[in-house]
């Protein structure tokens, strides 16, 4: 079965006519109408009624139409993606995001990436050495992590992005809320809520007494309970902040918030693809962090 005759049957249909189809496709009629007339012999079917010189449609072919449809879609895009691979062009793109990155860096990039063509994207977060590692063997394309102190990354190719601000707070409730400023000395007197994981608590935190969170909206929950303070990206808690459930405070070593840089990376090569340049501009442009200073 030649699927150019598909693609001939198929024209016929669209166009109303099997001589329309012959000039759009640079055939003559009575080529077209030799394939038709084939593949209703090799299959059985009977796609158009033909009363003299009227041509329409059969009952059969009407049925079939759909998955008519649909087989050449596919091919299609069958075709386009063995181009692409021949053009070293990538058809799936694997994105690590560190644990604790916020969405601001990532959920406008995404937005774009995901209405690219013939692109499939598997997304998912990881420990920031794990995700580097991966990064380095080639199991991964690019990765959105916290910025390292390394100078030069030697791997893969970077680029930072910006930052986000990391803000102290607690219920309005707490004592601490009733300070003007707060002191490291201070925090000291009470429990530390943190966000990360158990293995990556610092014992050099602001308080000996803590609580580890590996999930950000249980760890709000039990701020609202009043159990503690924490420091947590702005854009996490502004909501919470806005209905007076949190109080933002304010510290005499970071009067402001810290800010929390963060950078993307991406394998050798990638940008050099067209997909992959897309991809990267993306991640460069469209993220919501501050902008670098």
């Amino acid at each position: 079965m030649n699927t150019l005759h598909l693609k001939a049957l198929l024209l016929a249909v669209e166009t109303g006519s099997i001589s329309a189809a012959a000039r759009t496709l640079g055939k003559k009629q009575s080529q077209i109408s030799q394939w038709i007339s084939d593949l209703e012999i090799d299959l059985g079917v009977n796609f158009f009624d033909r009363t003299g010189n009227k041509t329409t449609l059969s009952k059969d072919g009407e049925r079939l139409l759909p998955y008519l449809t649909h087989t050449l879609s596919h091919l299609d895009k069958f075709v386009q993606c063995a181009e692409i691979l021949m053009q070293n062009e990538p058809t799936v793109l694997i994105i690590g995001i560190e644990n604790y990155i916020p969405d601001i860096a990532f959920t406008q990039p995404l937005d774009f990436v995901l209405d690219i063509p013939l692109l499939s994207v598997e997304v998912y977060r990881d420990e920031k050495a794990q995700l580097e590692q991966d990064l380095s063997d080639g199991h991964l394309d690019v990765i959105i992590t916290h910025e390292s102190g390394t100078i030069h990354h030697r791997d893969f190719e970077y680029c930072r992005l910006g930052h986000y601000k990391e803000i102290l707070v607690c219920n309005p409730d707490h004592p601490l809320a009733q300070l003007p400023h707060i002191t490291s000395k201070d925090l000291s007197e009470y429990r530390e809520l943190v966000w990360g994981e158990v293995s990556e608590k610092d014992s050099d935190g602001f308080s000996p007494c803590y609580g580890v969170f590996s999930d950000i909206s249980t760890l709000i929950v039990m701020l609202k309970h009043n159990k503690g303070f924490a420091f947590l990206p702005e854009e996490c808690v502004s909501t919470q902040i806005a209905k007076g459930l949190l109080a933002a405070l304010n510290c005499d070593f970071e009067p402001s918030g810290i800010d929390r840089k963060v950078e993307l990376c991406w394998r050798n090569g990638l940008i050099l693809s067209k997909c992959g340049s897309k991809v990267i501009n993306a991640f460069k442009h469209y993220h919501q962090l501050c902008k670098k200073h």
